[in-house]
């Protein structure tokens, strides 16, 4: 983004305007060239009273004093007029020319260009500027200022919500057309983005003192109704309602002195003949303002505002957003036989000593200081990561014939030992922005309260049901359980060379001894024999599949005292994973903008959230086709709760796509999409082999650290302003 200062001022020479052009580079160093223009001809200055006048007598229903009728072609002769005449006086000019040459040498022709004009000459804040600076760089926009020396008053302050006042004036009298129902709509529609609103119709002036006067303070000052201008475009007034007389600007200028002060940075008069009210604004140093500069047609000032607030609300800077609501208005109204010139009505005027805020930087992002966030982040962090480090401290100093058994067990169960410290960790993180952005948190208790309770159910459904894992039991675990005639024939029917029965059955007594030793001595086997390709029967097989299932059945081992510390952070873990799959269901319950501050913001992270939870996805599929095949013979992607998790995770992914295409987050929709496709793409095509390079038996310890990383980047960018403009936030 560049940023150029144009400064126009009466010259020593008769005839002459002395003209300075900066351009600042991105630490605000500015390059400079002076040169001069000739005074504004007297036909320029003509053609622009011509336009003048026949655009405000064209406007039929505008948001101003004095109705009037004059044919179109009239008022589309004088706009081509003003256009021609201005284009003749620059091109005339080898200042001109010099000064387009040095911006153009400077200033890239597809980047945006934020251009202000300083002068005090009301003819030259007239002219219609876009149109010029334009015709090289398509992405200018300009604003104009008084040519003197800024001051900057007030500072930013940042807040939960963009704080709004919004004053919907008098709309009766001479022009009762005006639909300020309107500008209330779509002022309310920004609540989905994190505004605050507080709305005076047709208050007194005392009123509006009083709100001015709020040490919350405000971020935007926002009026709808009757304006005017004095002649001299330097003195503005507004109507507040019918009773009152018009209200000067001059009349509020200690309340708007202390708004200013209290962090105030926009003032919106989407009224008629503005350049009065927001000169008076700019000598009090208030960052900036958006006026009509002519009587405005009600359509026309509709359209503008509609765009002109969605574009902003979505974080575009101040002059993108205006620059796109005029294109809007110049597409619309500019080329049909309705009001030629509608698109030179809104302006920009700014302080330049101030810099310009987007919507993002008016609201504090996380209400919750260090303090609080420290050790919560601390507590959240090991709780992710207890199971990785106690399986590291309890059986990293054992072997298996080719490996730690502490990285045999992650390559076997990455889905609860790696998953939690690589993705798990960013799902808490986009969880706890989504929580900021909760404006009532007490109510969630009752639902969290829920949730843990069905947490506990599940968890004690997972703890006690077969299948266990290998790392759940200590390592010197052994077991006597009693079988009747035909299961002991089932398992002595395993081969040898993966695990000799004989030694383990007692036929006699009908009963076998398992050993944790022996269910991994026989795991290893297996896979050995797989992967040289021995032939083994389905029996055989059938028989080895007996075993381990035996071996891994919660009830061979229930009161044996055979379970191992780590046991209990798995415990941890499972709840972890389920804990975010049901807080994400519930945060959808949230999305509406009076129960958050910034709807699109809280899309985004509970959508951030879906994707890594999504993640899980093809890790446990693995688990189920990989895993437990190897183990147990299952050939089913889905196990036990998995009927469960499955299709909650579908079904909330299903719902983002639709909601993100209803907040007009298309990008995510797009993301969320993209992401799906992929990984059944994984799952149904590559199967699980992707994963098992990843993350399973075939996979480098040394490369999982590159996941996590992968993780913070995703999130880094889904966080940042990089897809501000695709994902409407």
């Amino acid at each position: 983004m560049a940023r150029v200062e144009l400064i126009l001022r009466q010259s020593g020479i008769a005839n002459q305007l002395d003209a300075d052009l900066l351009i600042f580079d991105e630490h605000g160093n500015p390059l400079q060239v002076a040169d001069s223009l000739t005074q504004i001809p007297e036909a320029l200055g003509q053609a622009i009273e011509n336009w003048q006048g026949s655009f405000s007598g064209l406007v039929g229903a505008y948001r101003g004093i004095k109705p009037g009728k004059v044919s179109y072609s009239s008022c589309s002769d004088s706009a081509e007029e003003v256009r021609e005449s201005f284009r003749i006086w620059l091109q005339s000019q080898d200042g001109w020319r010099r000064l387009q040459n040095f911006i153009d040498q400077y200033v890239s022709s597809n980047e945006e260009v934020q251009i202000n004009i300083q002068t005090l000459d009301k003819k030259l804040r007239l002219l219609p500027w876009n149109e010029v600076f334009r015709e090289n760089h398509r992405y200018a926009e300009t604003s104009i200022s008084l040519a003197r020396e800024f001051q900057r008053r007030g500072n930013l302050q940042p807040k939960k919500q963009v704080r709004i006042l919004a004053v919907l004036g008098s709309c009766g009298g001479i022009n009762p057309q005006i639909d300020i129902d309107f500008d209330y709509q779509q002022l309310e529609q920004t609540k989905a983005r994190g505004a605050y609103i507080q709305t005076l119709k047709q208050p007194t002036a005392k009123d509006l003192r009083d709100a001015l006067r709020s040490i919350e303070g405000w971020h935007i000052f926002f009026f709808a109704g009757h304006s005017q201008s004095l002649k001299n475009g330097t003195i503005g007034s507004v109507v507040l309602n019918h009773i009152e007389s018009p209200l000067g600007i001059d009349q509020l200028k200690a309340e708007l002195s202390i708004a200013i002060k209290n962090g105030l940075q926009i003032a919106i008069f989407n009224s008629c003949d503005g350049l009065g009210l927001a000169n008076q604004l700019a000598e009090l140093n208030l960052p900036q303002s958006i006026v009509m500069r002519e009587p405005v047609p009600d359509e026309v000032a509709k359209d503008f505002l509609e765009k002109f607030l969605k574009e902003f609300s979505y974080n575009s800077s101040l002059f993108e957003s205006v620059r796109r609501g005029r294109e809007y208005l110049k597409s619309k109204w500019d080329v049909q036989d309705e009001f030629p010139g509608a698109s030179w009505l809104p302006t920009i005027v700014r302080n330049p000593a101030v810099s310009l805020p987007q919507w993002n930087d008016l609201i504090v992002e996380s209400p919750h200081s260090w303090k609080l966030l420290l050790p919560l982040s601390v507590i959240t962090l090991v709780s992710l990561i207890s199971l990785f480090l106690s399986l590291y401290l309890e059986f990293d100093g054992i072997q298996t014939s080719s490996r730690s058994k502490f990285i045999y067990y992650a390559q076997l169960y990455p889905h609860v030992i790696l998953y939690p410290w690589i993705f798990l960790w960013g799902a808490y993180l986009t969880l706890y922005k989504a929580w900021c952005q909760i404006r009532s948190k007490p109510k969630l208790w009752s639902q969290a309260a829920v949730a843990f309770g069905v947490s506990i159910i599940l968890l004690c459904v997972e703890l006690t049901s077969d299948d266990m894992m290998l790392f759940e039991l200590k390592e010197d675990a052994v077991s006597v359980v009693f079988l009747n005639k035909d299961r002991i024939e089932a398992i002595s029917d395993t081969p040898t060379q993966i695990i000799d029965t004989s030694d383990l059955i007692d036929e006699d007594k009908g009963e076998i001894i398992i050993r944790k030793s022996d269910l991994e001595r026989a795991l290893e086997n297996f896979r050995t024999i797989q992967t040289v390709d021995m032939s083994l029967s389905q029996d055989e097989k059938n028989s080895y599949y007996e075993f381990m299932k035996l071996g891994l059945s919660y009830s061979t081992w229930h009161g044996k005292g055979a379970f191992s510390e780590s046991r209990k952070f798995y415990a941890l873990t499972f709840l972890n994973i389920i804990a975010v799959i049901i807080a994400t269901g519930i945060f959808w319950s949230e999305i509406q903008s009076k129960y958050v501050y910034n709807s699109a913001k809280y899309l985004r992270y509970v959508i951030a959230t879906q994707l890594i939870l999504f993640f899980w996805f093809p890790i446990r599929v693995h688990y189920n086709l990989v895993t437990k095949n190897l183990l147990f013979g299952n050939n089913s992607p889905v196990s036990s709760l998995d009927i469960i998790a499955y299709p909650v995770l579908l079904s909330l992914l299903a719902v983002s796509i639709y909601r993100s295409w209803r907040f007009e987050a298309s990008f995510f929709a797009g993301l969320i999409s993209l992401v799906l496709i992929l990984g059944f793409l994984v799952i149904g095509i590559v199967n699980t082999n992707l994963v098992n390079i990843a993350f399973g038996l075939n996979s480098n310890p040394s490369t999982w650290i590159l996941w996590p990383i992968l993780n913070l980047v995703i999130i880094y960018l889904i966080y940042s302003d990089i897809f501000s403009k695709n994902v409407g936030v």
